[in-house]
C-alpha cells in the first residue's frame, strides 16, 4: 500500500514538473490555441502571439501550422481582432480561428502611402495615423457584401466599431473619398452623402 502511494506521488511529480516546464496559463479556444498575455519572453514568444500546445505542453507557434481563415459568405459578419494598420484604409486582422489576413475597406479610397509604384500622397500620412489610432488592437465586426475578395486576395469589408460605420467615418471626417467598385454598393450613398458634407465643410483633404 505504501509503495503504491510512493509510486503515485513520484507520478504525480513526474507530470507537474514535465507540464509546467512548457505549458503555461491561459485558456485555449475551440481550436486549441490562445494567445500570450503574460510572462511572454519567458516561454519564447511575443505579446499577443497566437499559439498552440502540443498533448505535451509544447508550444507550437502558428506560423508552424496552416490555418485558413473560416468561410466567407456573401453579407455575413465576422468579430476580428485588427492586429496591424497597412494603411488608412486597409487592415491586417486575427479571426477567431487564429487565421490572420488583409481587408481592404469597401467604397472608400484613403491617399496612398504604402504603394510600391507611387509616392506618398497629400494627407495620406494622416489618414494612416488616424485608423491606427482608432482601431490598432481593437475588437471589430467586418460585415462581408457581394464581392468578398478583391484581386490581389485581399478581404473586402465594411469595418463596424460598435455602432459606427468605420468607412463611413473616414469619409465624413475628410480622410477619404468615395470609390464605388461594383457589385459593393450596400452603404454607397451613405458613403456619398458623407463626402458632399466633407466637401462642404472643407474637412481633412478637402481643405487642401
Amino acid at each position: 500500500m505504501l509503495l503504491r502511494v510512493l509510486l503515485s506521488l513520484v507520478t504525480a511529480f513526474t507530470i507537474f514538473f514535465t507540464s509546467s516546464a512548457y505549458a503555461h496559463p491561459g485558456k485555449t479556444d475551440a481550436n486549441g490555441g490562445h494567445t500570450c498575455r503574460t510572462n511572454c519572453e519567458k516561454w519564447g514568444l511575443k505579446y499577443g502571439e497566437y499559439h498552440y500546445h502540443d498533448k505535451n505542453g509544447n508550444i507550437i507557434r502558428q506560423t508552424n501550422k496552416t490555418i485558413h481563415p473560416p468561410a466567407i459568405r456573401v453579407n455575413s459578419k465576422h468579430v476580428v481582432k485588427v492586429i496591424r494598420v497597412v494603411d488608412g484604409d486597409t487592415i491586417d486582422v486575427r479571426f477567431s480561428n487564429g487565421a490572420t489576413s488583409r481587408v481592404r475597406f469597401i467604397g472608400v479610397n484613403t491617399p496612398e502611402t504604402v504603394h510600391p509604384q507611387k509616392p506618398v500622397e497629400k494627407y495620406g500620412k494622416e489618414a494612416s495615423n488616424y485608423t491606427k489610432k482608432r482601431l490598432t488592437n481593437q475588437t471589430v465586426t467586418l460585415e462581408f457584401d457581394v464581392g468578398v475578395k478583391d484581386k490581389y486576395g485581399r478581404f473586402l469589408a465594411y469595418v463596424w466599431v460598435g455602432k459606427e460605420l468605420y468607412n463611413e467615418t473616414l469619409v465624413k471626417d475628410g480622410y477619404a473619398r468615395v470609390m464605388t467598385i461594383q457589385p459593393n454598393v450596400k452603404y454607397q450613398q451613405r458613403f456619398i452623402t458623407a463626402e458632399r458634407k466633407a466637401r462642404q465643410q472643407k474637412k481633412g483633404l478637402w481643405k487642401l
